[in-house]
């Protein structure tokens, strides 16, 4: 690229299209980076952030065509699991969630283990 004192300047790839393309690299790799620090995502789970540039000449040669895609693959939300208790009977059954201590039972951080709530299941018609 000439300067205006007609001196020839190198450029980054990046910084074609008025800086557009290390502007959406740089958006993308914020959101990677945010997704890693997301502690709802598994920790080792890779994540790539790609930048694909698509270079098409035109037909006498003289100017190509260009096309550039900045793309991330983050790593998904974890699932959430619990384990619920079973009771009651085939006619009136009913289910709670699994606590690790017993309820009214202090924790080591301080918290009080609150009673698990029953769930009532739909009756059958």
């Amino acid at each position: 690229m000439k300067e205006d004192n007609g001196e020839v300047r190198e450029i980054s790839l990046l910084e074609i299209m008025g800086g557009a393309v290390a502007e959406r690299v740089n958006y993308e790799f914020d959101r990677v980076a945010r997704n890693m620090l997301d502690l709802n995502t598994e920790a080792k789970k890779p994540r790539t952030l790609t930048i694909k540039i698509t270079m098409t000449p035109t037909d006498d040669r003289r100017s190509m065509s260009v096309k550039a895609d900045v793309s991330s693959k983050l790593a998904s939300v974890r699932q959430l699991d619990t384990t619920l208790l079973l009771g009651g009977s085939a006619d009136d059954p009913a289910v709670m969630e699994y606590t690790p201590q017993t309820p009214g039972q202090l924790n080591f951080s301080g918290g009080m283990q609150e009673k698990p709530k029953i769930i009532q299941l739909a009756k059958r018609a």
